[in-house]
């Protein structure tokens, strides 16, 4: 029986009891980095970028933790590819997620001038991608988690007629 089929409740209860080292000895970071699900919100708009006279992105992520131990995200930083430009952004505020939670994460940055200048007159046929690493920390080990590059995100652009011409 394969360890990841059981519900993330069920498992739970069955290893509460086993020392932590016996836990450490099973749950490598690889094995818990893989059980931490991180993805671009899958409903309303999970990438804004507002390029007017203040420009700023906005990528909205879910993180679904489905191993049996709770998790507190301990900082993450990320890359973000719009319009031929790449855009950094983190997060340092620590968040615990339960086991089974659905967490949302939220990055917000500004966006220089030159950037924003560029990324307005690339709009058009673009790729818009993200990546980054986060860190992990919970009651087995401490981990790292890496985000491959993840494309086809759908970015709402506005106020691009203001910088289309600079």
């Amino acid at each position: 029986m394969v360890i990841e089929t059981i519900p993330i409740q069920g498992l739970w209860k069955l290893i509460r009891f086993l020392p932590g080292f016996a836990l450490r000895w099973y749950f490598t970071p690889e094995k818990l980095a893989k059980l931490i699900y991180i993805d671009i919100r899958p409903r309303h708009d999970s990438a804004v970028v507002n390029l007017g006279q203040t420009a700023t992105f906005t990528l909205y992520l879910q993180a679904i933790n489905l191993s049996p131990f709770s998790v507190e995200l301990d900082r993450a930083s990320f890359r973000f590819w719009f319009g031929g430009v790449t855009l950094n952004a983190s997060i340092l505020k620590k968040q615990v997620i339960a086991p089974g939670e659905i967490a949302d994460l939220y990055l917000n940055e500004a966006i220089p001038d030159g950037h924003a200048n560029q990324m307005a007159k690339q709009i058009e046929g673009n790729r818009v991608a993200l990546d980054g690493n986060i860190e992990f920390n919970c009651k087995v080990r401490s981990f790292a988690k890496t985000l491959g590059h993840l494309d086809g995100i759908n970015a709402k652009v506005y106020n691009a007629h203001v910088r289309a011409n600079a």
